[in-house]
Order: structure tokens, then sequence, then C-alpha cells
């Protein structure tokens, strides 16, 4: 095998390789994408080619794009095979970058026969000279929490649900992060400020990475549910990401901008607030002045404002009593409440965790104790029900806390809520009969 021979001053080889690093000049950063790209240039056809990859010292190599084409050196003619390689230094310190080794056949064609050519060929061997470069550690005026070196991030959001929700029903935000320099699973998951009267749930991030054949560009995916818990305005806060700019060489910031969603109180709830608590009134009235006819005038208020009161709470007795029998009548006739229930005990057959959250919540919305307001955790609240407070607790986890799915059984909570139903549910919007449920159910199948 034979090496490249000796040539004169500015002479090229016919064969040989060049190694060029982007960024040309540092700081180079630890975790920081460098570009690597190798070019082999050859004149004659080449057989048995074969090139070892380039193995830097401590540091993660990818392939990300390979190109042939034509290009001049020195007034000679070439052709061009170029690979393009993503290399991120894992450590600190000095990289090492091997020389590149290649080794082949390149096929001559003897001119001493005009009609019939002869086809020689001669083994050679070529490296490219080695490459040494300096990274540098984390500097020490980045701030952030995590390490992020980067050419470029991007934050953007993506919100469902509308601009207004109930007490109980979900928001989703779904927080996008782009980067280019960095694969997806090199990036962090933005910090959230905490949440007052919500609480929230993250599903498992979804990344992919891909490149534009000389930059990885990492995109990564973090979906949370967030679950209001008290009407008024749910504020979804700006969310803040610290990273490195490795092309400027300096600090930034990706920000997110808040956004407000309007929390209208459930049904259910707006009843119970409405509704005498514990059956006294208490009217404001001014200081006495002295003047017998004021007090007179007074006391003949209170005395009218009683008698409303009284009136007004004997119709909604009366109202209660009318809701109760509506209700038992309506589990043989009112197709919403069964169709909720059914809907609830689908789920709970097929064991989907996210559909009985969804269902179980519209039930409690519409058909639900008063004293739960609408609310599902408010349901799960209930004193008097310690095993079904566990079991909607543990629903409300495998649905939105990123539980895996066999952690939830469907059937041991239908079961449970159907018992509760039967026993421990007041009266009122929830009695009814669970023949009509099972049938309902098979006829919903």
């Amino acid at each position: 095998m034979e090496t490249a021979p000796s040539l004169a001053p500015g002479e090229l080889p016919p064969v040989f390789i060049e190694v060029e690093v982007d960024p040309q000049e540092g700081p180079y950063y630890v975790h920081a994408q460098l570009s690597l790209k190798v070019r082999i240039f050859y004149q004659q056809n080449m057989t048995e080619a074969a090139i070892n990859p380039p193995e830097p010292s401590e540091s993660s190599v990818r392939l990300l794009d390979e190109l042939p084409y034509q290009a001049d050196r020195n007034g000679e003619r070439y052709r061009v095979l170029e690979r393009r390689y993503a290399v991120f230094p894992e450590r600190s310190g000095t990289l090492t970058i091997p020389p590149l080794q290649l080794t082949g056949k390149l096929i001559e064609r003897a001119a001493d026969r005009l009609w019939q050519p002869s086809v020689t060929g001669r083994r050679i061997r070529v490296e490219s000279e080695p490459v040494m470069l300096d990274i540098s550690p984390r500097p020490p005026e980045f701030t952030g929490d995590v390490w992020l070196p980067a050419r470029e991030i991007q934050l953007s959001q993506q919100i469902t649900d509308g601009e207004s929700v109930t007490v109980g029903e979900p928001v989703t935000r779904t927080i996008i992060l782009d980067a280019k320099g960095l694969e997806e699973h090199m990036l962090e998951e933005p910090a959230w400020p905490e949440l007052e009267n919500a609480r929230l749930y993250p599903d498992q991030p979804q990344g992919i990475t891909r490149d534009d054949g000389e930059w990885v560009l990492g995109h990564r995916e973090y979906r949370y549910a967030v679950v209001p818990e008290t009407p008024g305005e749910l504020v979804l806060p700006p969310i803040r990401l610290t990273w490195w700019d490795t092309v400027n060489h300096r600090q930034r910031v990706a920000l997110l901008p808040e956004h407000r969603v309007t929390v209208l109180p459930s049904a259910l709830g707006l009843q119970a607030t409405q509704a005498p608590g514990n059956g006294q009134v208490s009217v404001d009235a001014p200081a006495r002045s002295g003047a017998g006819g004021d007090a007179r005038l007074w006391q003949a208020i209170s005395a009218v404002l009683l008698v409303l009161w009284v009136l007004t709470l004997g119709a909604l007795l009366l109202r209660g009593r009318s809701r109760s029998r509506e209700t038992t009548i309506g589990e043989t006739g009112d197709d919403s409440s069964r169709r909720k229930l059914a809907a609830l005990r689908k789920a709970c057959e097929g064991n989907d965790a996210r559909a009985a959250h969804a269902a179980l919540g519209r039930w409690v919305r519409h058909h639900g104790p008063a004293e739960a307001g609408g609310s599902l955790m408010a349901l799960a609240r209930r004193a008097d029900a310690p095993e079904l407070q566990a079991a909607i607790r543990s629903l409300d986890a495998a649905a939105y806390g990123g539980a895996e799915p066999s952690a939830w059984q469907g059937k041991a909570f239908w079961k449970l809520f159907s018992d509760w139903r039967k026993v421990g549910a007041p009266t009122g919007n929830t009695a009814g009969s669970p023949d009509v449920d099972l049938d309902l159910y098979a006829a919903a199948r």
C-alpha cells in the first residue's frame, strides 16, 4: 500500500482529505454542538474505498448528511464526497479529533492499447491532520438553573378549551420548545411558578430530533392539564427559560406570555351559593336614631324580610322535593343523567381513565349532590365517603397525573361508585336504580 507521494510546494495529490469545524473560532462550549465537515477529494475513480468515522475524545458523534459534488483546488478539478457530523463535547478541556484515514484503490487506464485499454489499480492510504479544540465549561455569568447552550431557542404554546371553562374542567396548555444545536433529549422542561386555586397535571413529554443537514434541531412538547378549583380568573403564568447563545456568546431568556381564562361556577355550585346555609338571616340596619318612628319602621322592614325569607325557604324545599321526584323518575325517563352514567360505566369497563374522569365530571356538574358544588374534587373531599375520596383521587391522578393506564382499575371504581350511589349518595340529584343503569349501559354498547 502506498501513501500519498511527495509533492512540490502548492501541488495537491490526486486524493486528500479536508476537515473543517464550524464555528471556525471559539470559544466552544461543553454540550454545545460542533459542526464537523469531512471532505474527500479525488480525481480518479476509486474502488474499495473506506474511511474511519471521526472519534473525538469524550464526545458523542451523529452523522447528519452526505453530499457528492465537484470543486476546484489550485486550478485542478476534483470530485468531492462531503460528510457532515454533529459533535457534542461531553467534558471541558482539550477535545482531540484524531486523523481520519482513507484506504482504497485508484483506477488507472493504460494508454498503450488503443482499442482495448487495460485497467490497473494501486492501493493508497491518506489521512487528515488531527484537530485540537479547547472546550470551555459553563460560563460563570450564566445564571440559569439548567445549562442549555444552543444557536437558537424558541418557546411557543398552544392552549385549548377556549377562553372560558367551569370549575373542575381542565385547560390544556402545551409548551413547545425548539432548539438549534441541541438534541431533543438534551432539552429541559421549563419550570412553572406556583399556581393558586388550581392543580397542575403534566403529561408525558413528546419529542423528536431532526436536522437541516448541518445542525441538529431538537423539538420537545410538554403538555399540562390545569384544573381550576374556584371561579374567577385562571392565570396561566408566564414561562421563562434561560439559555446560552453560542453564536453571540451571551445569556438569553425565552419568554412565554401569561394567558388568562375565565372560570365560571358550575350550575350546582351557583345553586349552593344562592341557597341559605345555616337557617339564619342577617339584616344590616342603621344605628338607632332614638326616634320611635324610625324604630317601628325598621321593625316593619325586618318583619317583611323575615316573611319573604320564610316563603323563599319553603319554595326551595318544595323545589328540592320536586327535583327528587323528577330525578327518581328520570332514571327511567331522563336521558341526560342516564347517558352520563352509561358513558361513565362504559369508560370504566374499558379501563379508560381520562374518559371516565370526563364522564364523572359531567355527571357531578349536572346531577351530583348539591354540597359538591359541581366540583369533582369537592365530591372527593366528602368526609362520609373515605373510600370514594381515595378512588376519585386515584382516578384524577390516572387521568392527568402521568400514571400508567394499568395503574387504574375501572371496574373496581365503577363498583365502588355504584355502591356509594345506592347507600352514601344523598337523595335529590343522585338517587336511582342500578338495574336501569345496567340496561342503559347494555343498550349503549
